[in-house]
């Protein structure tokens, strides 16, 4: 009895904070689609959709939707496993978002910027949320080690994506159209070691999740 009230505590507050960053994330939308500049957000608009931060916070925040209506509809405490690994893989990313600005954009460019305006929404309460909820679910079944690697998969798409389009319109430095983080400004060679090492952290916090999610989980739970 006593752990399906703890069951049931915890899933009401993983769908509290899944709706939060739903929230947090439709707010940031529609003031971004109206601004030209705000806080760290330098394009406006549909303009800002080739950012990592504002896509990330999207695929996260369109999980968290699937999360919390699984969780209202089906009331259980624990995520189908296919819905398990798409929350982790929108925690996941969204969880680089954050850990950037935190040790490295906000060390560079002062904290205030990018916590200030729709950037307070998409850098630090929105991610904080999406965080909080993801280390507090557990898997229905044990998962494999491989279900972690699901967490980099849209960070690789946007990275290929990326080196892509500097690729092509390479034209010996880089391009600040297209090569807007500045990831090539000192060449190929330390534009790949900054992606992999992205790469890496990202799935160094999916393991994390993954962990966290299979302590306690024995093979007989369904």
């Amino acid at each position: 009895m006593e752990k399906t009230k703890n069951d049931d505590m915890k899933r009401i507050l993983i769908f509290v904070l899944d709706v939060l960053v739903v929230s947090f994330v439709l707010f940031a939308m529609s003031r971004m689609v109206r601004i030209r500049k705000d806080g760290a957000l330098v394009s406006g608009g549909l303009g800002a959709f080739k950012y990592y931060t504002v896509l990330s916070n999207v695929f996260c925040a369109l999980s968290c939707l699937c999360s919390a209506l699984c969780f209202l509809i089906r009331r259980k405490a624990d995520l189908p496993s296919w819905l398990y690994v798409f929350r982790l893989m929108g925690s996941s990313v969204v969880s680089v978002t954050f850990l950037v600005v935190l040790f490295f954009l906000g060390l560079i460019y002062g904290y205030k910027q990018m916590f200030t305006g729709v950037s307070f929404w998409l850098h630090l309460v929105g991610p904080v949320s999406a965080i909080a909820s993801q280390l507090l679910m557990k898997q229905a079944k044990p998962m494999p080690l491989r279900t972690s690697f699901w967490g980099i998969a849209p960070t690789v798409l946007y990275g290929v994506f990326y080196i892509s389009v500097n690729a092509v319109q390479w034209t010996g430095e880089s391009n600040p159209t297209t090569d807007f983080y500045r990831f090539l400004a000192w060449g190929w060679g330390i534009g790949v070691v900054i992606y992999l090492a992205i790469f890496l952290i990202n799935w160094l916090v999916s393991l994390l999740y993954w962990s966290v999610g299979r302590k306690g989980v024995t093979e007989g739970n369904a």
